[in-house]
């Protein structure tokens, strides 16, 4: 019986530990791949299903060595595919791969391209394998959304004498296969870029669509064909690349000399309806570089570099909500010149939440007017800024009062919590899930500017999009959010370690895993990209006992830690419940984004439980009048970082073309629609309240008509003020004492009694003159009066659909 008992206990304590699985590789990951869990796009008449491939989740990775591994266990057992491929080849040639590519029309078809024109396709994840061959000077493999045996692929092509089309960067050619690359066939030379329609899963859009910037006639042209080129449809001349994505096509085009500056196009991504319009900058510069940063809420925010002398500068644009007119959102963004990558984030999982890193306004104008502050000087003076309108204000982050340990933080004054962003190399930027609203992770520090020291960074968590701010950890460290957010793991990134850490209360305690005997580098910490698993998988390299760089992949399994599933998703507000109501709040703490209030269900922090359903979803509760945070700076305007009015940009761009926007158009007719600087923030549902819409003013010099304004005004816009406009009714020209006033009224009064008593005795000769039909010309002339004032109120609610 004692023995018995004795088994029990040591098979609970079992049960309540990580699973830990140790593999060590040839040489270090270069990617990880997850076969059988993406989203699959089909076509059935009019509508587009989505459909989750059901199916094991196998794990493949690529080795800098070029090799394949694979784990049909998440991670805890490994296999050397190419060492088992290698058996098979003639006289034991050894295989080395580049790339691999898991197809988005079925998620179980994976393709591994090998770099000596020998490659492998499975398409069941692996189960089973398929070799075939192609000519080695293939690259740059692209997989068709719609079917998995159609692929793109490309190779360079020597230029012939006298070519006007083969000119630098122009040497590719397109090559298409139709049967998972069995056979190969030319489709296109002079090639620059090409890719697949991102609109394919529409059934309006050919299969085989391919969009192409590539020399036509010695011009560069952007085109698409539906027929591997075999016709082909000239969209754009003298273009020199595109961006497509599921809302909006991007060409960038040059003048006729090619040396007249950049423009930028934009249009709707249906191809077939291609008109493209210039993007309206309220700035008329010859912009150098443009990067989208971001396109997912309807809103295009774009990053412009202008002609600045520091290229890490960037100005951050966002479109209104036809995605053509910009207005200028945030200066002297941070921008890197390696990779053009921008210090802009989006916080997932939040509506409308963007986290940027700027430089110092006032340092970067001294750096213009003093030749002692350097470029490398500005990079000591990089700040973190927030927004909760899609980039209309921006604000400090708050910084946290305590630290990790318990102690005090000393920060008060211009003093805030800044964070890494993406243009730092081996730096995690700011990093949020979709499955779990409001969280987010980042490394940084407090104080009034962002450290480059990395011993003075820390990791910080926010659970309320970016509120409150708390130190979870002292030093740099990579992270991973699973179980919708009720899962934390963590691993210090700037030093060698053996031991991960993890959380199941978001940062309020910790405990430690031994990942290894030996201390490692980790490279990445990662779990299913769905991020509801408790299975995680860390990766690195280290030095083996012979100096060589090694490869190592460790396998968590968290599952074994629950002792129960979460309840009470159905009554958040029952004691009892493991879930909370969360109402997202403005920078103000006021309950209403975009003009609306919604709330989430989500898991109590304290609460250690698993997170089995999918119940982190936001409901909606009501509409709210209009605040001032439901309107962004108008075309033309722009807002200090430090807060403020919107006031003109010229003020401060001294542009001699730069637009006066507040002057009436040049063939200005009776009245016009006048900004106040203001527009509303696209996609914002507020309802009265606030209203900073442009006004209807009168044009200068133009005869008003008398009924219609003789007794209104309406009064000039104070810009650096902006205020609800209101008609005012003027007061009477004069004024009479209080004797002759009442006198006036009496005479008044008089007189309306005594047209009463005319119409009383003359009632009949009255009734048979209007029961008559009245004279043509008379008839006319009423006719016509009512039509001109249907027509001056009609006018007026053209005029103002039009400034909608």
């Amino acid at each position: 019986m004692i023995i018995i008992l004795g088994l029990l206990i040591l098979c609970v304590q079992g049960q309540n530990e990580v699973k830990v699985s140790f593999n060590e590789l040839e040489s270090p990951i270069s990617n990880i791949y997850w076969c059988g869990s993406s989203v699959v796009f089909t076509k059935d008449d009019e509508t587009i299903e989505q459909t989750h491939q059901e199916s094991r989740k196998v794990l493949f990775i690529l080795t800098d060595k070029g090799r394949i591994w694979r784990s049909a266990d998440y991670g805890t057992t490994w296999l050397d595919e190419t060492k088992s491929w290698e058996k098979m080849e003639p006289e034991n040639k050894q295989l080395q791969f580049e790339s691999i590519h898991i197809s988005p029309a079925d998620s179980r078809v994976i393709f591994f391209f090998g770099s000596n024109g020998i490659s492998y396709k499975s398409k069941n994840c692996g189960r089973t394998y398929t070799r075939f061959t192609h000519s080695e000077d293939l690259y740059d493999f692209k997989l068709n959304k719609m079917d998995p045996q159609w692929i793109m692929s490309f190779k360079d092509k020597p230029c012939g004498k006298n070519d006007i089309n083969c000119k630098d960067f122009y040497k590719k050619s397109i090559y298409v296969t139709e049967d998972g690359g069995e056979t190969w066939k030319s489709a296109l030379n002079y090639v620059r870029d090409a890719a697949w329609d991102k609109l394919l899963q529409y059934q309006l859009i050919p299969d085989q669509r391919i969009i192409v910037c590539h020399m036509k006639e010695g011009k560069s042209v952007i085109s698409y064909s539906d027929d591997y080129f075999a016709t082909v449809q000239t969209m754009q001349e003298n273009a020199l690349g595109f961006f497509q994505t599921s809302h909006y096509i991007f060409v960038l085009t040059t003048g006729e000399d090619g040396e007249t500056g950049y423009e930028l196009l934009i249009a709707p991504a249906y191809l077939d309806k291609f008109q493209p319009q210039p993007v309206q900058l309220p700035i008329p510069l010859n912009q150098h570089t443009f990067t989208i940063l971001d396109t997912s809420e309807g809103q295009i925010f774009l990053s412009v570099s202008h002609k600045e002398e520091n290229q890490r500068l960037t100005n951050v644009y966002v479109s209104d909500f036809r995605g053509f007119k910009f207005t200028l959102s945030l200066l002297h963004n941070v921008r890197s010149l390696d990779t053009g990558n921008c210090d802009f984030e989006r916080m997932l999982g939040m509506e409308g939440v963007y986290v940027a890193n700027v430089f110092d306004h006032q340092e970067v104008e001294k750096s213009k007017s003093r030749s002692s502050i350097t470029p490398a000087t500005l990079e000591l003076y990089k700040k973190t800024f927030i927004s909760y309108d899609r980039g209309g204000q921006w604000h400090p982050l708050k910084a946290p009062e305590i630290d990790s340990k318990g102690d005090e933080i000393q920060c008060s004054g211009d003093c805030s919590l800044h964070l890494k962003g993406r243009t730092e190399a081996n730096q995690n930027p700011l990093y949020s899930s979709q499955n779990a609203p409001g969280l987010s992770i980042g490394v940084g520090n407090t104080g009034l500017y962002l450290t480059q020291k990395d011993h003075e960074v820390n990791t910080y968590l926010t659970r309320d999009g970016g509120h409150e701010w708390f130190e979870i950890r002292k030093g740099s460290h990579m992270y991973e959010i699973g179980d919708r957010g009720g899962l934390i793991v963590m691993g210090q990134d700037d030093k060698p370690i053996n031991k991960i850490i993890y959380s199941w209360d978001q940062g309020f305690s910790w405990e430690e895993v031994k990942i290894g005997e030996r201390e490692l580098e980790i490279q990445n910490i990662v779990t299913e990209p769905s991020n509801m698993e408790q299975k995680f998988i860390v990766y690195g390299q280290s030095r083996s006992q012979e100096n060589q760089l090694k490869g190592y992949v460790v396998a968590l399994n968290f599952q074994t830690l629950h002792q129960r599933v979460c309840s009470g998703a159905w009554d958040p507000t029952m004691p009892e419940s493991d879930y909370e109501f969360w109402i997202p709040k403005n920078f103000e703490s006021g309950k209403c984004l975009f003009g609306r209030k919604i709330k989430y269900i989500r898991r109590k922090r304290e609460a250690k439980c698993f997170n089995q359903e999918e119940i982190d979803k936001k409901f909606f509760i009501e509409t709210c009048p209009c605040i001032e945070d439901d309107w962004e700076c108008d075309f033309g305007f722009y807002r200090k970082i430090e807060g403020g009015p919107c006031v003109p940009i010229a003020d401060k761009f001294e542009e001699d073309d730069t637009p006066d926007l507040l002057k009436p158009p040049a063939n200005c007719k009776q009245t016009y629609m006048k900004t106040q600087g203001y527009r509303k923030v696209s996609g914002d549902y507020c309802q009265g309240g606030i209203d900073l819409s442009p006004v209807e003013t009168p044009c200068p010099n133009t005869q008003t008509n008398t009924t219609s304004f003789n007794n209104t005004e309406i009064p000039d816009i104070d810009i650096k003020q902006p205020k609800i406009s209101k008609i005012q009714l003027k007061e009477p020209y004069y004024q009479q004492p209080n004797t002759t006033k009442q006198n006036s009224y009496l005479w008044y009064l008089l007189a309306f009694l005594g047209v009463i008593l005319v119409i009383f005795f003359l009632k009949d000769r009255i009734l048979k003159i209007f029961s008559s039909k009245p004279p043509k010309k008379f008839s006319s002339y009423m006719e016509k009066g009512n039509y001109e004032q249907l027509k001056l109120f009609s006018g007026n609610d053209d005029d103002d659909e039009a400034g909608l």
